[in-house]
């Protein structure tokens, strides 16, 4: 059979002879149709697409709910962790017996203060799988609400347990604060996949999570002044427990689950987050956790044990940095807070640089996520390191000495755009849950550092001058070790690639779906 040549379509327009009506080429795009788009434009189907991706990209201009749900958590994580850390400050007052405050001193030795500090993490490590879990299923906002209110009503009540239960009672009241505050990371992080589009993840997370650097500034400054003032030590327990009370009646009136879960938020800016997170978010369907990939998986390996170090330097410093300026650096309950928080206060203003680069970085396209979480990760890893390495084998002044602590811990604010983030960058759907694992197994350290520098340093009471200082030489030289090993595995076996895994099989899906409904009815 003969075929005709087809015409060749040229660009610009074709002459028509007089009484001949102009044909449209067939296909799905005219040579001469530049808008970009796969089809010819009819009617007004062009325009109001346009429009619509129009408002999409103003909607993710704007500041909107996800922007709301950002500050409400920033709020609750600084809260949540001025009732963490109070203690580490209240307590060289409550065990101060020369102090002439007029309020309880109690005559507890640095093994029983060890217990109480590191008993806050007995707890904590427990609850962290269970509540991510349960925030995947359920949803985040009911374990973040019960994590913080609680731990404030329980901080509210240290005085009168120190005052009638002595150490034991007081590590049985820390041991509960951990049980609720082990809901608050693994919600946070499903708050996170659920409401925020990977590009503004890594700005989202820094601003989320610099709430602990500004809760951490508040109470080691404040608590440090409310303890030397005529409200002494209890009011260091009193305001911090009562604003975490104020914070739960703004997040149950204002929070949400998901943007589809939230009745004020606009049809664009659901759209926008929805559209931006495709299909590796499920939002709310219930998904089996495919555990065995998870347990499996070289990047996840590599974050747990990036995590696991991180911690090990984070808490040492946390909680030991006050007991560290008392008795080498001997400053007062007032300077000692006052200077155990100006390296947070660093850490808290280097955490908005750090979230406006990675913004930068990302969306630029400048690195690759992988490179990009590598590369923040290892300014604070390895230049934590490096700080401590020059603390521990050079003899310093004591303003030396505090600012080589502020530089180590002002770039901390690297993991925000780093490891912290990368468990919602290996799977939207299971991050919570991920960082449940990682968070429980890593806050270990948190158990292990007040005893580890128990054991090295010795008592205070008994040792000299010298045996104090090169007791804490050998902990920072440990500690510089554990990240620069730790941050080594992250940048040759971790990764940013949302994972095979993150998206079970439709046919497991389903049968789950239908063996949870089937128990819950």
């Amino acid at each position: 059979m003969h075929v005709a040549a087809l015409p060749r379509l040229r660009y610009g327009r074709r002459k028509v002879r007089p009484g001949q009506q102009r044909r449209v080429p067939p296909g799905p795009l005219r040579p001469t149709d530049r808008r970009g788009c796969g089809r010819p434009r009819t009617g007004e189907e062009a325009p109001e697409a346009s429009d619509d991706a129009s408002e999409l990209r103003d909607a993710g201009r704007r500041l909107g709910r996800r922007h709301l749900q950002v500050a409400l958590l920033s709020l609750g994580l600084s809260l949540a962790y001025s009732c963490r850390v109070n203690l580490s400050v209240c307590i060289v007052e409550m065990t101060n017996m020369n102090s002439t405050s007029g309020f309880p001193a109690y005559d507890w030795n640095q093994s029983q203060t060890g217990l109480i500090l590191s008993a806050f993490f007995w707890g904590y490590v427990v609850t962290q799988v269970p509540a991510g879990m349960l925030a995947q299923r359920y949803g985040p906002k009911q374990f973040l609400m019960v994590g913080v209110v609680g731990c404030s009503l329980l901080t509210i009540l240290t005085p009168l347990v120190a005052a009638y239960g002595g150490w034991r009672l007081m590590c049985a009241l820390r041991v509960c604060e951990g049980l609720f505050q082990g809901m608050i990371y693994p919600s946070s992080h499903t708050m996170l996949g659920r409401w925020i589009p990977p590009l503004e993840r890594g700005r989202a997370s820094a601003f989320v999570y610099s709430g602990t650097s500004l809760g951490t500034v508040s109470t080691m400054a404040g608590v440090g002044l409310l303890a030397s003032s005529s409200w002494g030590w209890p009011s260091g327990f009193h305001l911090p427990g009562a604003l975490g009370l104020v914070w739960g009646v703004a997040w149950l009136w204002l929070a949400a689950d998901s943007p589809a879960a939230c009745p004020a938020i606009s049809e664009h800016e659901r759209e926008y987050i929805e559209s931006a997170l495709g299909a590796s978010s499920s939002g709310d369907k219930i998904l089996r956790v495919p555990w065995r990939s998870i347990a499996t998986s070289l990047p996840f390996f590599a974050l747990l044990v990036t995590h696991l170090c991180q911690n090990f330097g984070h808490w040492i410093l946390l909680t030991q940095m006050p007991n560290f300026m008392k008795n080498v650096l001997h400053f007062d309950v007032k300077h000692n807070g006052l200077n155990s928080a100006l390296p947070y206060l660093c850490l808290l203003l280097s955490s908005f640089v750090v979230g406006y680069l990675a913004q930068v970085v990302n969306e630029r396209k400048i690195l690759s996520m992988t490179a990009s979480r590598k590369v923040f990760n290892s300014m604070a890893h390895w230049g934590a390191g490096t700080a401590l390495m020059v603390l521990a084998f050079t003899h310093v002044t004591s303003t030396q000495a505090v600012a080589l602590l502020t530089v180590t811990v002002a770039l901390e604010s690297g993991t925000l755009a780093g490891f912290l983030v990368n468990h919602v960058d290996l799977s939207p759907n299971f991050g919570g849950m991920m960082m449940g694992v990682t968070n429980s197994i890593a806050n270990t350290m948190g158990i292990i550092a007040p005893i580890f520098v128990s054991q090295i340093v010795g008592d205070a009471n008994t040792s000299t001058q010298e045996e104090l200082e090169n007791g804490w030489s050998i902990v920072f030289m440990i500690a510089a070790c554990v990240y620069f090993s730790g941050n080594l595995l992250f940048v040759l076996a971790g990764s940013a690639q949302v994972q095979p895994w993150n998206s079970p099989s439709p046919a497991e899906s389903k049968k789950h779906q239908v063996s949870s409904a089937g128990a819950i009815s």
